[in-house]
C-alpha cells in the first residue's frame, strides 16, 4: 500500500506557469478570479488572480493527501498531471486567508471529469456588532456549505462559546460577557477564519 501511495505521489507532477493569462471567475462563483478547468484527458489546471499565495491540495476520497503546495502571488496557474491515479473520486482544494474552495474531480475509464455541482466555496465571514455592541452577527458567504462551526475566545484565549449555525447568518448574544476583545473562529470543518471584535456594554 505504501508503495502504491509513493508511486501515486511520484506520478503526480506539478507544472507551474508564471505570469500565465488570468482567468475570469466561474459563473455563480463566490471566489472571484479563480477557475479550475480540465487541461487534457487526465490533467487539471487551476487559474488564480490572487495577490497573496494560494495553498493547493489534492486528496483522494479517504482524505489521503497526494499533493500539497502553494502558488506564489507571482504564479497565476498550475497544471496537475493525474495520469498515475486510478479511477476514483478526488478533491482539489485551494485557498488563503480570504477564501477556500474544494472542487470534486472524478476519474472514470481513464478520463477526468470536473464535477461542477461538487464545488464548495467559502469566503471570509464578516463579523459585526449591533444592539449597543452586545450582540454579534456573523455573515458567511458560502456555496454548497450549509453548516459552520463557531468558537468564541476571550482576550486570554479562553473558550467562552462553541457551537454551529446553519445558513449564511449566525447571531450571538454576548451581553452576559464582560467588555473586551473577543476572537471568533468561524467556518466549516475544512476551513476556519479568524476575526476579532470588541464588545462594550
Amino acid at each position: 500500500m505504501k508503495q502504491i501511495r509513493l508511486s501515486i505521489a511520484v506520478l503526480l507532477s506539478v507544472l507551474s506557469v508564471a505570469g500565465a493569462g488570468v482567468a475570469k471567475a466561474d459563473t455563480g462563483s463566490l471566489v472571484e478570479g479563480v477557475k479550475i478547468a480540465k487541461a487534457d484527458q487526465k490533467k487539471v489546471r487551476i487559474y488564480t488572480q490572487a495577490s497573496a499565495p494560494v495553498d493547493v491540495t489534492i486528496a483522494d476520497a479517504d482524505g489521503n493527501v497526494l499533493y500539497k503546495g502553494a502558488l506564489s502571488s507571482k504564479k497565476h496557474s498550475a497544471s496537475f498531471d493525474l495520469n498515475g491515479l486510478p479511477d476514483g473520486q478526488y478533491y482539489l482544494t485551494a485557498g488563503n486567508k480570504s477564501w477556500w474552495l474544494s472542487q470534486g474531480l472524478n476519474i472514470k475509464d481513464n478520463a477526468l471529469n470536473i464535477e461542477e455541482r461538487n464545488l464548495q466555496q467559502v469566503v471570509q465571514p464578516t463579523v459585526t456588532t449591533y444592539n449597543n455592541n452586545n450582540k454579534v452577527e456573523v455573515v458567511m458567504p458560502a456555496k454548497n456549505v450549509s453548516d459552520a462551526n463557531v468558537a468564541i475566545y476571550d482576550a486570554q484565549n479562553v473558550l467562552v462559546h462553541a457551537g454551529s449555525f446553519s445558513g449564511p447568518v449566525g447571531r450571538f448574544d454576548l451581553s452576559a460577557l464582560p467588555d473586551g476583545s473577543y476572537t471568533f473562529v468561524v467556518g466549516p470543518e475544512q476551513k476556519q477564519f479568524v476575526t476579532r471584535v470588541g464588545i462594550k456594554h
